[in-house]
């Protein structure tokens, strides 16, 4: 062992040595034209990167005027220090530290106060956990980022000792605790941003005395009480942010004074309603999201000024008529969720404007209205469905026998509404993404191409704000809605990548189904589907799907943007045996029904030509036993004697090949196919669904084999899945059918010889030639009625085929 003198001399030696060290640190020279830090220097900055996880080490070059690492793209990593040598006797110091987007895995370093110059530090987009070192209260900081990071414990109060701060920056980490009222001492602080963590209590009071702030931001958190008054203090401020922070309203009148705010975001806040806050002096703001605040009352009076890109004001309670003042050129604006006035054509919101997007979905609260189509009168549906698989921000794809159709060439945007006139369906988009330097916002949509997962996972539709999915023309009835979700915007490795926390709101028919969802959390991983189901009940034909960003979550991780919600493919399945997309179980008769199967409609076409003649010629009508025992389709023909009230010829408008039409063609070219449904009924039956039946069966009687559908083509036009052709054709059209010309011609010829036989005295004799067409006795009947067997066996066997087939495949999808 050493003697303790000996000891006591090299521990002198050392100290001696250490301390000309740390004077030579804040002393370089120039050697050979270029600035060398000496080794003291070089070991401080190495421990500092070490301590943070880095596997690189500093070189004696670190003070010239380049980056060690130079950026390519906005978000590569970038390693940077700065000098200033303008100090006594060409002394050189570092005053700036800049290591961000390495996702380094260490701690906060207590060696930067062996830097005794340093002003700012950036250490964001890292990995760095553990509290913020208490040695940094005797620094003389004026710029701390540690943006995106892991950082947790209380939030110090000692930050308030380094009264020089002018930038402090701790979003995406995880402090808890009060905000400190220490940083009340920090009176030059412009910018304060403490969104994105676990703070909870109420803001201090001693905040108000920050009168230099221009950027304050606490949106994402769990404060306590209202928001303060003393807000009106800032009268320099230029961004305030308020997103989900868990503060009460209401919004404090007084922020009408804040002249320089250039970024108004207040949203989400509870408490009672309150009237729209007064905008007067705010003549320099650019973005305004004030939505979900219960913000009631009407807008005309309200004087907005300034040059708005973006206005946000969905779901509150405002009222009235929308003023032209908001709809300007050049304007981005989203009224979605209120209670306006109904818009309707000649309303001033829905003229077309230039340059102008604007967003009304479900801005009536008109109740008939609601889920109706903005600056639409006379929205009517055409065919219903009973299910829907949509592929959000994806092509049209099919899986496991469904086809999940896409909306990708809709690229959405910051006020949106897209309605799908062929489908039935649409989606509503609200929001403008921050900090992602795009004003654009013209795709809303989010991909991935990767193996790891399926092509229907690859592709999501986003939103910042609000995006609902709504079906118009659904079947009534109770279904199960499944939401499918994969998170694609972030990784699983250990780097800042990994730190984004996605959270929003989902509704199913105005319900709320999940609260602050987390699509990573309930995968238990990125890149992983999972599926939700959830039971909706549909009464008005109407299914709706929301989905909100309340302000949860991070919204800069990867990148600025990322947020809000996201949704891979929706698809909706009936819970009961569907009726052709018609909401009614009853049958309604009409007489146009005889033509579903054509053989049928032949037979009687024949048997009312026969009617008429023995009804006109005899003065009686034959009672053609077995007839009315026939069957076709739907009904019998007792059934269309009764819709017909027995051919009474009140009914007849004219005479077409086969005799008689019974107000068939006539009434739809007249708009009134409902006048054929039996006054029995009442008005107890759906009427969209017996106009569908009517004008399917019209199609199916045309004369025309080429243009009669399928039985399969049949049941999906009757089922609502496909369209029925809007040319259906007149009675006149039946000429056309050589088929049918002979029928036609030969009665024409008997019905002129029986005019010149009337004329001669001749009757009878034209008579039997009628007779001989129409003759229905024992022997022809029988012979007919095994014909008819036969075929309606045959018939039925095929239908059963076939509607075995669509029952089997329109349970997985309406389209296949």
């Amino acid at each position: 062992m050493f003697p303790l003198k000996h000891l006591v001399l090299v521990s002198v030696i050392a100290l001696g040595y250490l301390c000309m060290q740390i004077f030579a640190v804040t002393r370089l020279h120039q050697d050979e034209g270029k600035y060398t830090l000496i080794l003291v220097l070089v070991e401080v900055l190495n421990q500092i990167v070490k301590t943070m996880g880095a596997n690189w080490t500093v070189g004696s070059d670190a003070c010239e005027d380049y980056v060690d690492i130079k950026p390519v793209l906005s978000m590569d990593p970038r390693r940077n220090i700065t000098c200033d040598c303008g100090f006594e006797n060409n002394t050189c110091h570092i005053i700036a530290l800049k290591i961000l987007l390495f996702g380094l895995p260490g701690t906060l370093p207590t060696e930067l106060v062996h830097l005794p110059y340093l002003q700012e530090i950036d250490f964001a987009y890292n990995y760095l956990s553990g509290p913020i070192p208490r040695e940094w209260a005797s620094m003389q900081l004026t710029y701390i980022s540690l943006f995106g990071n892991r950082l947790s414990g209380n939030m110090p109060s000692f930050l308030g000792n380094i009264t020089g701060l002018t930038y402090l920056d701790l979003e995406v980490n995880q402090f808890s605790g009060t905000v400190p009222s220490e940083l009340g001492k920090l009176v030059h602080l412009e910018t304060l941003r403490l969104s994105s963590n676990r703070l909870t209590g109420n803001l201090p009071m001693e905040l108000a005395e920050l009168k230099n702030l221009t950027d304050f931001r606490i949106n994402d958190n769990n404060f306590n009480g209202s928001i303060p008054e003393y807000i009106k203090n800032w009268n320099r401020l230029q961004r305030l942010e308020i997103l989900g922070s868990g503060l009460d309203g209401p919004i404090p009148s007084s922020i009408s004074v804040l002249e320089n705010l250039i970024q108004l975001k207040i949203s989400d806040i509870t408490g009672a309603r309150q009237a729209f806050p007064e905008l007067r002096n705010m003549s320099n703001i650019i973005r305004m999201d004030l939505s979900f605040n219960k913000l009631s009352g009407e807008l005309p009076y309200v004087r907005i000024y300034g040059i708005f890109k973006f206005i946000f004001l969905s779901g509150n309670f405002l009222s009235g008529n929308i003023p032209k003042s908001i709809l300007k050129k050049g304007s981005n604006v989203d009224l979605s969720y209120n209670n306006f006035t109904w818009q309707s054509v000649e309303q001033s919101a829905c003229p077309e404007k230039p340059n102008l997007n604007l967003n009304l979905f479900r801005s009536s609260s008109v109740e008939k209205n609601i889920g109706a189509l903005p600056c639409m009168d006379d929205f009517k549906c055409q065919r219903y469905r009973h299910s829907l698989y949509i592929n959000c921000g994806g092509e049209t794809v099919k899986i496991n026998g469904r086809t999940f159709e896409g909306d990708a060439g809709v690229g959405g945007g910051v006020a949106t509404f897209y309605f799908n006139a062929n489908t039935n369906w649409g989606f509503s988009s609200t929001g403008d993404f921050m900090d992602d330097d795009d004003e654009q916002n013209t795709n809303y949509i989010a991909n991935l191409q990767s193996s790891q997962i399926s092509e229907l996972y690859s592709n999501a539709r986003i939103a910042p704000l609000l995006l609902t999915y709504v079906g118009y023309c659904l079947e009534n009835g109770s279904y199960t809605v499944s939401l499918h979700f994969a998170e694609i915007q972030f990784t699983n490795d250990k780097t800042y990548r990994s730190l984004g926390r996605r959270k929003f709101d989902i509704y199913v028919q105005d319900r709320l189904v999940e609260k602050d969802f987390d699509i990573e959390a309930i995968a238990s991983g990125v890149l992983k589907p999972v599926i939700k189901e959830y039971k909706a009940n549909v009464t008005s034909n109407i299914l709706e799907i929301r989905f909100i960003w309340a302000g949860k979550g991070t919204t800069a991780i990867p990148k600025g943007g990322v947020y809000g919600p996201l949704i891979s493919a929706i698809s909706v399945d009936p819970n009961f045996k569907p009726h052709y997309g018609g909401e009614k179980r009853k049958i309604v008769p009409i007489v146009v029904s005889i033509g579903v199967v054509g053989f049928f409609f032949i037979f009687l076409a024949f048997g009312i030509l026969c009617r008429r003649y023995f009804t006109t010629n005899s003065g009686r009508e034959t009672d053609f036993k077995g007839l009315d025992d026939l069957h076709t389709s739907y009904f019998t023909l007792k059934q269309i004697k009764a819709a017909t009230n027995n051919f009474d010829s009140s009914n007849k408008i004219g005479e077409g090949g086969f005799g008689p039409v019974y107000k068939a063609f006539n009434l739809q070219q007249r708009g009134k196919l409902r006048e054929l449904v039996d006054a029995n009924l009442g008005s107890d039956f759906d009427k969209v669904e017996a106009e569908r039946m009517i004008k399917v069966a019209l199609v199916c009687t045309n004369a025309s084999p080429s243009l009669r559908p399928t039985m399969s083509e049949v049941v999906s036009m009757l089922e609502g899945t496909s369209a029925i052709p809007d040319a259906v054709p007149v009675a006149g059209s039946y000429g056309e059918d050589l088929r049918f010309k002979t029928l036609k011609d030969h009665h024409m010829q008997m019905k002129n010889q029986a005019d010149f036989s009337v004329s001669t005295g001749s009757w009878p004799a034209a008579s039997s030639d009628i007779q001989k067409v129409c003759e229905v006795n024992e022997e022809s009947y029988l012979m007919f009625k095994a014909v008819r067997d036969n075929h309606i066996q045959s018939s039925m066997a095929q239908t059963s085929i076939s509607y075995a087939s669509w029952t089997a495949s329109s349970s997985k999808s309406s389209h296949d």
